[in-house]
């Protein structure tokens, strides 16, 4: 029995026997996400980006890898929110840490320069500290060592628990200056005993060290200081409470920084599924996904990329990385391996010189398996400039590349509950990133997107996005610029941060019915074979799972463009696309919010059937009078110039801080209409134009038909329906959508 959970407009299915699947991710070794603690029994967010390590009888610890700071120590589970685990926007998975072995403050974990733990970021409570990186974090079996630096010093650590204490174990490298961290805040007193090394509160937790570190206490606040030296130091802090702390055995940390036992060994296989039909354009193979797993993994795909010929590397939702082979060698024996876990919202892959890297809410990952058993071991931090806050609707969406190796990526913006308006913003909402090859520089190259769905960049640097609906956003779009046009604002004002130049218009406004969600664009590539030319845009529509054909309409100053549906049949929504070397082009997709997709998710390959072929338009030009579409196929004279083959109309749309805009006239301006759309939403309202045709004539190639219309005009949304045959006598029925900035 199927359930249907509809939150502000979160539309889930998932089998009922299922719908707490996420909680047997609470044995994972790590989780990142955000998350909410209590601290001294007030409800608390205690780290924008965290990583929850689990350890033996139930201990849980969080570490902020913004502040390098531990936030809080515990014994007993978590519950469970935020959108992608149980539908609910607004609230983050909190640890239920109400009898805490201890906790911190917010703010910084280490000293900076000026001796003190003020929290010195350019965005009080945002972003990575200027005096501390967070570097990675390793995993060695189920054990998890942290690796960041402060002041130049790197440092390891792991944690260990033995009976009721729990011991922190740290390895610094060199130190030219002395460091110092914080250990615990208390709601009492600190005593110390420097003889033994311990301290203790008043309120009962007790911690101990070695003679290699010192204890500090500034009333209720306990630190530990470590001094300079050229040799590296190991240093161990166990804590208890009512008790005394016991210090676990040393590991061997070299050891656990070198790739150990995974937590993954299965491998699973499938059967893919290869279309026998031969009367379509583009046939449909289905790679299924290995849902009965051990591991009970939603399987809710967001990125991918090929690592050879013969496999490709996908990430979740959920923060999975998966390994599927056999795409090119054999399809009847698909095989799955589970490589990667424990991440933050996954929703952009990419693959280079045979290397992952994954694109989470809070960072680029990039994945290194040490010990080659096809599991990561070390998770090294490639790029995590960006700055979050606890929105749930800030996704993090796409990762790809351009020709000198820069990444980019998009992200959403801040909506409230609800869709309209936003939360607090901050400089990295709505925006599109660029980042260098080595990850060490962060660029904002387009501001002004609410919910860009993905992200595209063409053979010459353009930069694409999709976008939704939404406040400033009069309808879905497909965003377009040249590269040296960046940086842009591409609409929405309050997301408009520094760009002070006007809004972008886009190459095309799509209206809902066309697309009601944009994902992402991918160009046709030299050497394809697809039945379309190299250089052709595709464009993704998330919400309507379908893939459209993008005609460019010219236009220096404002690109314009035209698309149409192709005649694919996809399972899932249109995600993401990527071409393999073959030729084919692979679509990914996943049901997690609003689409009319018929599946939960899906994985498929395109062939284009080369013996039936197409007849898609394949160009469209604009006159004075009119337009010229050209089709790959001849055409019956008699029903192109019959007048009633064609239908068109046009109409425009009202951009305002309203949610959407309904559809109004060009040819008959309605300004007081016009004028309640900026006051208020106007959705439902819809006043087209028919525009009549005066003639249509095919020309001498039989191919080409030139529409003379009574008047052309700049329009936002241009619309054409055909009913034509070509000289076969076979049926040609489609449409045509565009955008007209000028002719």
């Amino acid at each position: 029995m199927k359930k249907l959970l509809l939150i502000f407009g979160l539309t889930t299915t998932l089998l009922h026997s299922q719908q707490e699947w996420f909680k047997k991710l609470e044995s994972l070794p790590f989780m990142m996400n955000t998350f909410s603690d209590y601290q001294h029994g007030t409800l608390r967010t205690a780290a924008l980006k965290g990583i929850l390590i689990q350890l033996e009888d139930d201990w849980r610890l969080l570490f902020d890898t913004e502040t390098l700071r531990l936030t809080s120590a515990y014994q007993g589970q978590i519950e469970w929110a935020g959108t992608p685990w149980t539908g609910t926007h607004g609230k983050q998975i909190t640890l239920l840490n109400q009898q805490a072995l201890f906790t911190t403050n917010t703010g910084s974990g280490w000293k900076n320069e000026t001796g003190s733990f003020e929290d010195n970021r350019p965005i009080k409570a945002y972003g990575n500290l200027p005096h501390t990186h967070f570097l990675g974090h390793y995993r060695h079996g189920n054990s998890v060592t942290l690796h960041y630096s402060v002041h130049g010093t790197e440092i390891w650590e792991t944690f260990l628990v033995r009976e009721k204490s729990l011991t922190r174990v740290l390895r610094f490298g060199p130190r030219k200056r002395d460091l110092e961290f914080l250990l615990a805040d208390e709601s009492s007193r600190f005593s110390l005993n420097s003889d033994k090394n311990e301290a203790k509160s008043e309120s009962g937790l007790q911690v101990l060290t070695e003679k290699n570190a010192t204890l500090r206490s500034d009333d209720k606040r306990l630190t530990a200081h470590i001094p300079q030296g050229d040799e590296e130091l190991i240093v161990r802090f166990s804590f208890a409470r009512n008790q005394p702390p016991i210090l676990a055995d040393l590991p061997d940390m070299h050891s656990l920084t070198s790739g150990g036992k995974g937590i993954s060994p299965d491998r699973i296989s499938t059967t893919g599924t290869i279309s026998s039909k031969t009367n379509q354009s583009y046939l449909t193979d289905l790679i299924p996904f290995p849902t009965d797993n051990p591991w009970f993994s939603n399987m809710r795909f967001g990125g991918f990329d090929f690592l050879d010929e013969d496999s490709a590397a996908l990430c979740s939702w959920n923060g999975e990385v998966w390994v599927v082979k056999g795409l090119k060698s054999n399809w009847n024996h698909l095989v799955w391996k589970r490589i990667a876990t424990g991440l933050y919202e996954t929703l952009g892959l990419k693959v280079v010189n045979g290397e992952i890297y994954v694109n989470g809410r809070d960072q680029i990952t990039k994945l290194i398996d040490l010990n080659a058993d096809e599991e990561i071991d070390y998770y090294q931090v490639f790029n995590r400039d960006i700055l979050i806050t606890t929105n749930f609707h800030e996704f993090a969406f796409d990762l790809t590349t351009d020709a000198e190796g820069n990444f980019y990526f998009s992200k959403g913006g801040p909506v409230l509950q609800g869709g309209r308006g936003f939360d607090k913003i901050l400089p990295h909402h709505g925006i599109v990133a660029k980042i260098s090859p080595d990850g060490k520089k962060f660029e904002v190259i387009a501001t002004g997107l609410r919910a860009p769905g993905g992200v595209g960049v063409g053979p010459n640097g353009e930069v694409t996005t999709g976008e939704n609906e939404g406040t400033w956003q009069p309808c879905c779009k497909i965003n377009f610029v040249k590269k040296e046009q960046l940086p842009v604002f591409f609409g929405t004002e309050p997301l408009r941060h520094s760009v002070e130049k006007p809004y972008q218009e886009p190459l095309m406004y799509l209206p809902m019915t066309l697309d009601n969600s944009g994902a992402s664009q991918v160009w046709v590539p030299e050497k394809s074979n697809f039945g379309l030319k190299p250089g052709e845009l595709l464009h993704l529509s998330y919400g309507k799972s379908t893939i459209y054909r993008v005609l460019p309409l010219g236009g220096e100053e404002k690109p314009q463009a035209a698309v149409v549906p192709m005649p694919i049949d996809l399972l899932s929504s249109a995600m993401r696309a990527r071409f393999h070397p073959d030729g084919s082009l692979y679509v990914l997709g996943f049901r997690g919010w609003q689409t009319n997709a018929s599946t939960e998710t899906g994985f498929q390959r395109i062939r284009y059937n080369e013996n039936f072929g197409h007849s898609l338009p394949e160009k469209m030009s604009l006159t004075k009078t009119g337009v010229i579409i050209h089709f790959p196929v001849s055409l019956d004279s008699k029903l192109v110039e019959d007048l009633s083959s064609w239908t068109i109309q046009r109409w425009k749309y009202i951009r305002g801080p309203q949610y959407g805009s309904g559809e109004f006239s060009v040819d008959h301006p309605d300004l007081a209409a016009e004028q309640r759309a900026i006051e208020a939403e106007t959705r439902p309202y819809s006043k087209r134009d028919t525009v009549k045709v005066k003639s249509a004539n095919l020309l001498e190639d039989g191919k080409t038909v030139e529409l003379i219309l009574e008047e052309m005009k700049p329009s936002m949304a241009f619309h054409i329906n055909y009913d034509l045959e070509n000289k076969k006598g076979d049926v040609l029925i489609g449409e045509i959508h565009a955008t007209i900035h000028s002719n």
